[in-house]
């Protein structure tokens, strides 16, 4: 379920009060841009490629950079459905540190055997920062600052967000807003973050507190409707979107008293149903076989360096290399990677464990 505010605007590509709509579409059909397939398939895939996120970034960014992104959003969401690998990949999500202030009880933080000296820590920041330099020099065009932990734990994280600065077309950053501050809050709008996640999943004190342990609801009310209140005050904070995101658990959730509660206070709200990784390795075999697209898109680099096709495999069972040891572009392309895509297009995802648990993707 997504919800706009009604001062957004409305999905679909072909909304003539987007800002440099028709500059784009002439643009895309010069022989001289794009090869002439490329721009053909892009033309008639377009209302599929852009969406509520696309069409809301197309608002608010400069006409200069709108046919470098909506080529980055074809390919990010074509190429993985066509299996077409490139050869870096299209979008990195670096976790700044895997520990978390809080156990939700939908989250694989709630596994006792994960919280453990094993597979706690914080990133590096020059690891970081060559993360982020191999990222721009192979031009990938979307990083999210996110994974396993909460990213705002980590003692640098401003300077990892002053590091991003004007490096990607899409910067985004997920939290649970426990420690937004007001210096915290200035430090994301000047990085010129352009998507805020708060993930939080209810509406009102008691239900928070029982998913969200250990968090407490009006602290958390309040750093979001002081983050806000601060991108509002200055015209260069308004490109950044904050999004409220909940996770549907059980029937006791009302959908609509969530989405109408948030929508006052942030630009876009949605609500999904939840994974199944708060216990991952101990599910049920899930009856289905399908190739997972993830592997021809994204990767995901852990604290340490471990770089994991996925966030579901939490305990990394199915690591495919280090970047302290290799460019992530050997990774991405590397014996481990290919031999897993090569098993997902060979029917063999019931062979792979915890592919074989997961019902995500």
């Amino acid at each position: 379920m997504y919800y706009k505010m009604k001062h957004s605007q409305s999905v679909g590509f072909l909304n003539k009060n987007i800002p440099g709509l028709d500059s784009i579409i002439k643009t895309l059909l010069k022989d001289n841009v794009l090869n002439s397939s490329l721009r053909n398939d892009i033309l008639e895939n377009i209302e599929t490629i852009i969406g509520p996120q696309e069409n809301d970034w197309i608002s608010k960014n400069a006409e200069e950079h709108l046919l470098d992104y909506i080529v980055s959003r074809y390919k990010l969401k074509k190429y993985p459905q066509i299996k077409k690998l490139e050869p870096f990949p299209l979008y990195i999500l670096i976790e700044p540190t895997s520990i978390c202030n809080l156990s939700c009880i939908m989250c694989f933080q709630s596994d006792q055997s994960f919280r453990t000296k094993e597979y706690m820590g914080m990133m590096d920041l020059g690891m970081f920062k060559d993360i982020v330099d191999q990222a721009v020099e192979n031009n990938c065009k979307f990083l999210t600052l996110a994974s396993r932990g909460e990213p705002t734990l980590h003692k640098k994280f401003g300077k990892m967000l002053e590091y991003c600065k004007g490096k990607f077309l899409e910067l985004k950053i997920n939290t649970n807003a426990t420690k937004m501050s007001k210096e915290l809050s200035y430090e994301i709008l000047e990085a010129g973050v352009n998507i805020v996640v708060f993930s939080v999943d209810s509406y009102y004190k008691k239900e928070y507190e029982r998913i969200r342990v250990g968090g407490n609801f009006e602290k958390v009310l309040e750093n979001i409707q002081k983050f806000c209140e601060i991108k509002l005050m200055n015209t260069k904070y308004h490109k950044t979107s904050t999004r409220v995101s909940g996770v549907y658990l059980d029937g006791i959730q009302s959908k609509s008293n969530f989405l109408d509660f948030w929508k006052n206070i942030v630009d876009t709200v949605t609500f999904t149903s939840a994974a199944p990784r708060w216990d991952t390795y101990n599910n049920s075999t899930m009856n289905h076989n399908k190739p997972c697209n993830i592997l021809w898109e994204r990767m995901y680099v852990w604290y340490d360096g471990t770089c994991n096709p996925c966030d579901f495999d939490y305990k990394s069972k199915l690591k495919v290399g280090n970047v302290q040891y290799e460019p992530i572009k050997e990774i991405w392309l590397g014996e481990r990677y290919n031999m897993y895509r090569n098993m997902f297009l060979q029917g063999k995802r019931l062979q792979m464990n915890p592919c074989n648990k997961c019902n995500i993707y």
